[in-house]
């Protein structure tokens, strides 16, 4: 332990606990570290990951409220906001298998389990950083992805450091797959499988053979891996995508089950789970996948609105009203700061009101979200855009959908839209949607009026206009010969011929004022 010299390497204690920081600094300071911050939360945590280089970061599992440890690696790992080599410990007073698993599929480089003696600590210390001192010089290339560096560095590490040698090999394997060098990479697997059955080898000898698109092959090594060892998390993960392209979604349901079995917190598998069942119409599964995204995914990187929002269309085909509104008002409350994904709850709110058969509240509900867009459509994630859509041809309002097609694929050239006219223009929309369905239910003189109001704010929409003159029209056939009506019919239609005289709905129109002028 006197040989481990901590002066020049820098800390990060990440622990809500104050004591427990300050018992873990202590411990530092005594073996000669002088560089120690600390943090009581992940979002403090990121912060200081975002903007200082630390050597080695201890991470407490539980940090109160928000991310815990498991989450807090994720993200970093995610958005690679440590460097490769630098040390990551997790320490836990938890010994559970699903927090294990879960933190285990971001490699953190050890764990320490609470409460642990000073030594212990030391010991694993000076084992990690020895061997990451002497595989620095390749993480530094790694990092830079200098690839042919680093695998030239690896080289020359194994040559000098044998009893280093193993690791070093991973990690060469590691930089060739992602230089692309697959010939290397193999050589390395292949190399370490004549020695020894290594389930590391394994994998990464799978994942060398679906880049080939050789997924035959590289499924009987994944299958062999799991059934040596069913926690080797990623080799599921990698037998789902060849399953997923042999378009055997059933399998693939099964082996991500197994899979969420072992590991329940990680969100990105749940929702591809969730995403398979759905295929495979087995809604039980769904649900219950989906449930646990958004449970997880409430402080993950990997949570998303989408989630809630298709956990609520999952409750609203299935006619569970109450559970889809609760999930709305739980999904509103956790995102109340993102305006998109409030709007988003809007639209999958009347989405659900309109399945669950609530016509009026789906229609309310609707025209308050519509009001509610500004900004360029085409920068709204797709998923809204998908789901505002849908709703919109599902409640008939087939001129409005028209035009937010239209807007989401031409935005405007410079960028900004004009949201006021953008407004006005999707309201008066939805009042010739809903004069509409006053003339289908033949309440034609209401109906005029409302296309009236739509036309005299929309001139240029050639439908409006000739909706107003057919409503018109209709009405004069019904009731008899009445001049003011007669000429409003003539000036919708001389617009009408204006913007398109060659429609047909048009010439129609024409032949019917013929008959009664």
């Amino acid at each position: 332990m006197a040989r481990l010299d901590l002066s020049n390497i820098r800390f990060l204690i990440i622990d809500d606990f104050g004591n427990y920081r300050s018992m873990l600094r202590s411990i530092l300071v005594s073996c000669g570290a002088q560089f120690i911050d600390d943090a009581a939360n992940a979002q403090d945590a990121l912060k200081k990951v975002i903007h200082n280089k630390f050597d080695v970061i201890l991470c407490d599992y539980n940090l109160g409220e928000g991310q815990n440890g498991q989450q807090l690696l994720e993200e970093i790992m995610h958005r690679h906001l440590i460097p490769y080599g630098t040390i990551y410990i997790m320490i836990t007073a938890e010994n559970t298998q699903s927090m294990v698993m879960a933190a285990v599929e971001y490699r953190p480089d050890g764990y320490l389990n609470k409460p642990f003696p000073k030594d212990l600590l030391l010991k694993r210390l000076e084992m990690l950083v020895e061997k990451k001192s002497i595989m620095k010089d390749i993480y530094t290339a790694y990092n830079k992805k200098e690839y042919k560096k680093a695998l030239k560095i690896a080289d020359e590490k194994m040559a000098k450091h044998t009893k280093q040698a193993l690791e070093i090999n991973k990690l060469k394997a590691e930089i060739a797959l992602a230089a692309n060098e697959l010939d290397i990479a193999q050589q390395v697997y292949d190399k370490a499988l004549s020695v020894r059955d290594f389930q590391w080898a394994k994998v990464g000898k799978a994942k060398v053979l679906i880049e080939g698109n050789d997924d035959a092959q590289a499924q009987v090594l994944l299958e062999e891996v799991i059934k040596e060892n069913k926690n080797y998390i990623e080799a599921y993960d990698l037998l789902a995508n060849i399953l997923e392209r042999q378009g055997k979604t059933q399998e693939e349901q099964n082996i991500l089950i197994e899979a969420t079995k072992i590991s329940p917190h990680t969100v990105a598998r749940q929702q591809h789970l969730a995403q398979v069942a759905i295929q495979n119409n087995d809604f039980s599964t769904a649900e219950k996948s989906l449930k646990r995204a958004v449970n997880h995914g409430q402080h993950s990187c990997f949570g998303n609105i989408g989630d809630n929002m298709n956990l609520v269309k999952l409750y609203a085909d299935n006619g569970k009203g109450k559970q889809a509104i609760q999930t709305i008002t739980a999904a509103r409350k956790n995102y109340k700061k993102d305006k998109k994904a409030l709007l988003h709850t809007q639209f999958v709110e009347s989405m659900a009101q309109h399945k669950l058969g609530n016509e009026d509240k789906a229609r309310e509900v609707f025209q308050q979200a519509i009001s509610n867009i500004s900004g360029n459509l085409s920068e709204l994630p797709v998923e809204l855009q998908n789901d505002l859509l849908a709703i919109t041809e599902d409640l008939g309002e087939t001129e409005l959908a028209e035009a937010l097609k239209e807007d989401i694929n031409n935005p405007s050239e410079d960028g900004h839209a004009n949201t006021e006219e953008m407004t006005r223009k999707y309201h008066y929309l939805l009042q010739n949607g809903k004069g509409m369905r006053l003339y289908n239910a033949n309440h034609i003189l209401e109906s005029i009026k409302v296309f009236e109001d739509a036309a005299q704010n929309l001139p240029d929409r050639l439908s409006i206009n000739m909706n107003a003159a057919q409503a018109i029209l209709i009405y004069i056939k019904n009731t008899g010969h009445h001049q003011e009506l007669i000429d409003k019919a003539r000036h919708y239609l001389d617009i009408s011929q204006n913007l398109d005289k060659n429609n047909e709905k048009y010439q129609k129109l024409e032949a019917i004022y013929s008959g009664l002028s």
